[in-house]
């Protein structure tokens, strides 16, 4: 009688499902934020160090834009139409793929600006790390140039903004527009706090007395400010500048975490909608580059992110799996 080996068959199995997972689900698109494996543990630093930074698969990305659409606030063709996407793990920034808010003085080149934003979850929360080269970094690309009207530190916000859909309803359609759901909110994080302290020496607090790493953090219904400012205090964040001299920097790293709850709805039991725009300020012209190719506050061109813990990063893949 031949002798079979359950245990292989199961094995083969897997591996077959694993492997044809892009032809089986193929329509199903979405952001795939993947669960940390076990081991890895991430301490929010700015060190990417301790990120399985070669376990991410490919980027979550949309089809190039028609570049006579591009440089306005209008969704285009492809948010309108909601075209297909490539289910990815991260995202990387691709001038033909992002709607720039204003054409001004900015270079679209990758020499001027790239980008590399990874993304991932455990029990803890949700994680965010935002690799930046620009060869335009400081103060003197502010808005005021150095110092605003008050003889303050100006601003250049460089930096990530994130939009959470957080019911996936998509709706209201725009959150400037018709703020009705506490579900949808925006968030930014900036790296003028770090440029404050190397340049001007000082400690950088903003009007409202908030540390200016806070920028902006809103809620569809325009929460108050001491609401705003206790969620934002749960969330950890760090920048970390390059080893280059002042007014010389052309990278930066900004590591944030979103602890679950911290807002309504904000669990990984459920998919969210979700948004980000990566900030360039350059030549004192503000630079807002939507990677969902729409007006960053339109919830309904929004793409559904999920986390998933099928294959954990930092773990071994099935297919690296040793049958004996």
């Amino acid at each position: 009688m031949k002798h079979e080996t359950p245990g292989l068959h199961f094995i083969a199995l897997l591996l077959i499902l694993s492997l044809g997972t892009d032809t089986i689900f193929a329509q199903d698109q979405f952001i795939n934020c993947r669960k940390f494996a076990a081991g890895i543990v991430i301490i929010i630093d700015g060190d990417p160090s301790d990120w399985p930074l070669s376990s991410f698969s490919n980027p979550a990305e949309l089809p190039d834009i028609d570049p006579a659409e591009n440089f306005s606030s209008n969704a285009t063709t492809n948010a309108i139409n909601k075209v297909p996407m490539k289910t990815g793990d991260h995202f990387v920034f691709d001038p033909n793929k992002v709607l720039v808010s204003t054409a001004g003085n900015f270079n679209l080149d990758e020499t001027d600006f790239q980008a590399t934003t990874y993304i991932g979850w455990n029990d803890t929360g949700f994680y965010l790390l935002n690799i930046v080269t620009d060869d335009l970094i400081g103060w003197f690309q502010s808005s005021y140039i150095e110092r605003d009207i008050n003889n303050q530190p100006a601003f250049t916000n460089d930096g990530i903004e994130m939009w959470f859909d957080n019911d996936n309803n998509r709706l209201p359609p725009n959150i400037n527009d018709v703020q009705t759901s506490e579900f949808d909110l925006q968030t930014a994080f900036s790296i003028d706090a770090e440029i404050i302290r190397e340049e001007f020496q000082q400690e950088p607090i903003m009007t409202n007395g908030l540390p200016l790493e806070f920028a902006i953090f809103r809620s569809a219904l325009n929460t108050d400010n001491e609401k705003e400012a206790e969620i934002i205090s749960k969330i950890q964040r760090a920048v970390k500048l390059d080893n280059k001299p002042m007014e010389q920097h052309t990278s930066y790293v900004q590591e944030i975490m979103f602890p679950w709850g911290v807002f309504p709805s904000f669990e990984p039991d459920e998919p969210i909608g979700f948004n980000i725009n990566w900030i360039d300020w350059d030549d004192a012209t503000f630079h807002l580059q939507r990677w969902h190719q729409a007006n960053e506050s339109d919830t309904q061109y929004f793409r559904e992110m999920r986390f998933t813990n099928n294959n954990p990063l930092g773990g071994v893949a099935i297919s690296d799996w040793s049958v004996f």
